[in-house]
């Protein structure tokens, strides 16, 4: 039975709403979707309680297990023992209660939504939507990555969700299964030193390659990336494309890159940057730049030199004279 069922998502399916067809999604048999979501998601689950290396290998796809594994040897670390080693338990979907799934790419992706109460850090517990994101690889369904999501911001919708309208689901990206599989990165050599690319882009996208072998893709958002295969001494490269969209706000620009420290009290050192304000023209380009001994020297809290300045993309705009 459980065969028919994911053969059954997998296989052409009639869409059964006009939204779904325009925006390239399906619905799929709901029962069917949220059997084959919950086990697949269990057994994932399972295998990373219990530190099962067979069982998450089993349900999870290769695009993610490569991305887990350069992630870990980027920093140093030995995949898989440091993947399990003290990895916070996974949510249990018993918490949460099914809304819809979507199906893309020809019904080779999917996506589950599930809505529940979730406390997340140190925050009071809010009702989030959790998202479930799978691929037909290999002729079975497997886990790729979940999407986490507060939705006291989005009354509305949180509403639809509540009244199984399931149209929501097309109209808010958020619930989307992925346009495309996602591609198997290239496993990356262990780093000579460990680096992190820090990006606040708000109103922008922006596709990255670092060194030709680290591809990061930040959309509107603020956040960190460790660098795959890390960065080196000497000659490094970095490529990037912007894309400003025109609809957002998009005030002040940031890229940084990063190298991180491996010595208890030492301090990460930016040795590239883009800095722009909500003024100019955000323009990628491809940069070569150099990482010194100075650079890793003025990491140490004692260094006394003078301390050298990132590689900037663009010139940094001098400070108003102070008019005091």
């Amino acid at each position: 039975m459980m065969g028919v069922l994911v053969a059954s998502l997998a296989a052409e399916l009639p869409v059964q709403a006009a939204p779904a067809a325009k925006a390239g999604f399906g619905f799929p048999d709901q029962k069917a979707a949220r059997v084959t979501a919950e086990r697949v998601y269990s057994t994932w689950r399972i295998g990373m309680v219990r530190k099962d290396e067979t069982a998450w290998r089993s349900v999870t796809t290769k695009a993610r297990q490569m991305k887990v594994r350069n992630l870990i040897v980027s920093q140093k670390g030995n995949f898989p023992h440091d993947f399990f080693h003290d990895q916070p338990e996974p949510p249990s979907l018993d918490k949460f209660a099914y809304i819809g799934s979507l199906t893309g790419c020809g019904n080779r992706t999917l996506a589950s939504t599930y809505v529940g109460n979730v406390k997340l850090g140190e925050g009071k517990a809010a009702e989030n939507a959790f998202v479930l994101l799978f691929v037909y690889e290999d002729g079975k369904w497997k886990f790729d990555q979940s999407r986490m999501f507060n939705l006291d911001s989005v009354p509305q919708v949180k509403e639809r969700l509540h009244k199984g309208d399931l149209s929501v689901l097309v109209e808010q990206d958020g619930f989307h299964p992925y346009g495309a599989a996602p591609a198997v990165p290239a496993p990356c050599g262990r780093p000579q030193l460990i680096g992190k690319v820090f990006v606040d882009a708000p109103g922008r996208s922006i596709d990255m390659r670092i060194n030709g072998v680290s591809v990061h893709q930040f959309e509107d958002e603020r956040r960190a990336d460790v660098i795959s295969g890390g960065l080196k001494r000497g000659r490094n490269t970095i490529s990037y494309t912007i894309k400003t969209n025109e609809n957002l706000a998009h005030p002040a620009m940031a890229i940084g890159l990063f190298v991180m420290p491996e010595t208890p009290g030492n301090k990460p050192v930016c040795v590239f940057d883009h800095i722009l304000d909500a003024t100019d023209t955000a323009r990628g380009g491809e940069f070569t730049f150099e990482i010194r001994n100075e650079n890793i020297a003025s990491m140490n809290p004692r260094f006394t030199g003078t301390a050298p300045q990132p590689f900037h993309a663009v010139p940094l705009k001098k400070k108003p004279a102070s008019t005091r």
